[in-house]
């Protein structure tokens, strides 16, 4: 499981940590939280890179002296825990609270990192257990002295997050930076159950031997917690984005939609396409450039739009049908379609499109949906491509139909 749950997690972080400093480094900018949020995901990446049996393994190696993974990565973790308050409270104070509250953080975790290393290096010898370190060595009474100071450490600093995330949470209007927060405390509080799991397996292994240990919590616990961490801290960065997915794919969708249409008349009327800019890559920009492209294209055919076609058009519909929205749909896209048809052949209708009364006005979405109805209609309804044929059968038979 370790093997399977920390590398991921490591790799996760690690992206968080980048994103986040490349985020810092582009701004330039010195506010202490952002440096906070770096750190954090960075001391959090650093935890699970070592905890990986292969690197707990190198590490060792590397170093000389077995285990000494653990005490990396516990320190990283106590790290982690004050960086977490650190930035909260930069979130949550007028700076000179904020820095006041941070620097007795920081120095409660100078001591209590000088401790840990004084305790690990008490600990004697021992041999490298990258998966089961704490309950091979947990009857030791000084790595049982230094676990539980590692422990109150970080139980600590997830108390505190719980204190602080929960009742701001409350403070701020609905929306991502409130459920960052809740989802943060949410993982604080998984975390409790990691250090209470391992506390109690500490507790076990000095008291009460036979006692069955809960190993199998810690990484399940310890992964969790950390997921719902990043996820938190992050949740107000691309909270709004993923909001934004179902918006986009529906643009999309309407861009797809609307092209027949668009291409149609952008080849008849060349000239009504926009200049290009580097901003209509994006979907909402591209959907509003393609709308006006279109309408300014209709203002260019407005001689060649007949009414007699308008006419065949709805009584098809009526007759299929088709009311509301959807007929409007099908007699605009017949009169366009033969509007182009008649500006290629420059033929003027004798019942050309009169001014009606204006639209009822309409928001936008619903503008750009009525579109959409407009241009399936002009790429597939029958009905459209029956009106169009008989007006000019009946034109070319001398009925004036056109």
């Amino acid at each position: 499981m370790h093997a399977l749950l920390y590398p991921g997690l490591a790799v996760l972080a690690w992206t968080a940590a980048g994103v986040r400093l490349t985020t810092t480094l582009r701004d330039g900018t010195g506010n202490p939280a952002r440096h906070a949020v770096t750190g954090t995901f960075a001391l959090l990446a650093l935890t699970f890179t070592v905890s990986t049996p292969a690197v707990w393994a190198f590490a060792d190696r590397a170093v000389g002296v077995d285990n000494i993974a653990a005490l990396i990565a516990h320190l990283c973790v106590v790290g982690f825990s004050t960086s977490i308050q650190v930035l909260l409270l930069w979130w949550t104070n007028p700076p000179e609270r904020a820095g006041r509250h941070s620097r007795y953080r920081l120095v409660a975790l100078a001591v209590v990192v000088l401790v840990l290393v004084v305790l690990f290096g008490g600990v004697g010898p021992t041999d490298t257990h990258s998966t089961d370190f704490v309950a091979t060595y947990a009857h030791r009474p000084q790595l049982a002295a230094y676990l539980l100071m590692y422990l109150a450490a970080f139980s600590a600093g997830l108390v505190d997050i719980i204190r602080i995330c929960w009742p701001y949470a409350r403070l701020v209007g609905p929306g991502w930076l409130r459920r960052g927060l809740r989802t943060t405390a949410v993982g604080a509080a998984v975390g409790l159950v990691y250090t209470l799991a391992r506390v109690r397996d500490v507790v076990a292994a000095i008291c009460w031997d036979d006692l069955p240990r809960l190993e199998r919590l810690v990484p399940i616990t310890a992964s969790t917690g950390a997921l719902l961490v990043i996820g938190g801290l992050t949740m107000p960065a691309w909270g709004p984005r993923l909001a934004a997915v179902p918006g986009t794919a529906h643009r999309i969708r309407l861009l797809r939609q609307l092209r027949p249409l668009w291409s149609a008349l952008c080849a008849a009327v060349p000239a009504v396409r926009l200049a290009h800019d580097r901003r209509w890559w994006r979907p909402a920009d591209r959907l509003h450039r393609r709308v006006i492209e279109i309408y300014d294209a209709r203002l260019v055919l407005r001689p060649y739009l007949s009414e007699a076609v308008g006419d065949r058009a709805r009584r098809h519909a009526e007759a299929g049908g088709l009311g509301g929205d959807d007929l409007a749909a099908v007699v605009e896209a017949a009169k366009l379609r033969a509007a182009l048809a008649a500006m290629r052949a420059d033929v003027r209708p004798r019942r050309p499109e009169l001014p009606g009364p204006p639209d009822p006005a309409l928001d936008e979405v619903r503008e750009v949906e009525q579109l959409a109805r407009v241009a399936r209609a002009f790429a597939t309804s029958p009905l459209v491509g029956a009106a169009v044929r008989e007006t000019a059968e009946d034109a070319a038979g001398g009925g004036g139909g056109w």
